[in-house]
């Protein structure tokens, strides 16, 4: 019986072996290739973030880097494709098992504000009302310094950094001595990029007594629209100089950015998807009638008078007076202030 036992024990041994060193290297292959895999996805998340972080950067230079991740070598790429869309590329190589490849199509895209009205500096509400629909209350207003608000109703939240004033007139929350909201900067490096796809005009740009198309167009001057005038948006349209608009008015769905100032009186921008009205360097004054679009100067004023205006608004100093500003239907839950989304429109391993 020890005899034949011993003679079973061996016949069995190495078969026993064989599949426990083959069970060992399936486990470490499959362990070497999930952090392979990992790496790459990590690659792409690095990425996105630049993207995030540094919009419009790479627009004329594509993004180049490498890095070492899990004892992996990721090389990164981000190539831009014109329209707002960039080609994220992440392979990673090492570790002995070969590498994997992720190709993503990303959209970048400007996204808007988390409060109806927001200053960076000084926050002014006079004769005005600000609110919300189609649900109510969610008009709220924020400054990371003070808040005036006289002869006015706020339909929803106040907060600032400092003081607010006023307190009675607002039907939410109030509070003082709030944290500071973290304002991202402009999309102004890739606005200008999505309107040179449509060329460039130099020198001023004027348009009057009728109805025009216009875009996508970089202008290197400034934009002048005058009584009488529909100016329908076909593009993204960038202005070096200033706008001015008197008794005109936009039409479309395009986001406008401007590195001077943006003066609208008497005129508009009708639209259903809010676009951006950004002016990088100057101020921006509305004066009515009716307005759809986020508003924002990150380095200047905005002032409000007589006007409906359905979006949001975002500056240095704000002021609304004589003036109703209603936080768009079309921008709930959309949690960024005023930075910008990143959508995926693909994603493929190889």
């Amino acid at each position: 019986m020890a005899l034949i036992l011993l003679a079973v024990g061996s016949l069995l041994v190495v078969p026993m072996l064989n599949q426990s060193f083959t069970n060992l290297g399936y486990h470490q292959s499959i362990e070497c290739r999930t952090l392979t895999s990992y790496s790459a996805d990590a690659g792409v998340e690095y990425v996105l973030c630049k993207l995030y972080n540094t919009p419009g950067a790479y627009t004329d230079n594509s993004l180049q880097e490498s890095l070492t991740l899990n004892d992996r070598t990721v090389n990164v790429t981000a190539e831009y494709m014109g329209g707002g869309i960039y080609e994220v590329t992440s392979v990673a190589s090492g570790g002995g098992c070969g590498s994997t490849t992720i190709e993503a199509y990303v959209n970048l895209s400007a996204g808007s504000f988390t409060y109806c009205v927001a200053a960076k500096n000084y926050l002014i509400i006079k004769n005005a009302q600000v609110d919300s629909l189609p649900d109510l209350g969610e008009g709220n207003i924020h400054s990371n310094g003070n808040i005036d608000i006289e002869a006015s109703v706020v339909d929803g939240d106040a907060s600032a950094v400092g003081t607010i004033s006023g307190q009675e007139m607002v039907t939410g929350i109030v509070t003082e001595g709030s944290s500071e909201v973290t304002f991202p900067g402009d999309y102004s490096g890739l606005y200008k990029t999505m309107a040179q796809e449509g060329g460039t005009y130099t020198g001023d740009l004027e348009f009057a007594d009728g109805t025009y198309y216009l875009g996508p167009l970089y202008i290197d001057g400034d934009l002048t629209i005058w009584p009488n005038t529909i100016l329908i948006l076909e593009g993204t349209i960038y202005v070096t100089g200033q706008i001015k608009v008197m008794n005109g008015r936009f039409q479309g769905e395009e986001n406008i950015c401007c590195e001077g100032d943006i003066d609208i009186s008497g005129g508009g921008y009708g639209s259903e998807i809010i676009p951006i009205f950004t002016s990088v360097s100057g101020n921006i004054r509305l004066v009515g009638p009716v307005i759809d679009a986020v508003v924002y100067a990150p380095n200047g004023s905005v002032s409000l008078v007589n006007l409906q205006l359905y979006g949001a608004v975002g500056g240095v100093d704000v002021e609304v007076k004589n003036a109703t500003v209603t936080y768009a239907a079309e921008l709930h839950g959309r949690q960024d202030l005023p930075g910008g989304e990143l959508s995926t429109i693909s994603y493929i391993y190889k």
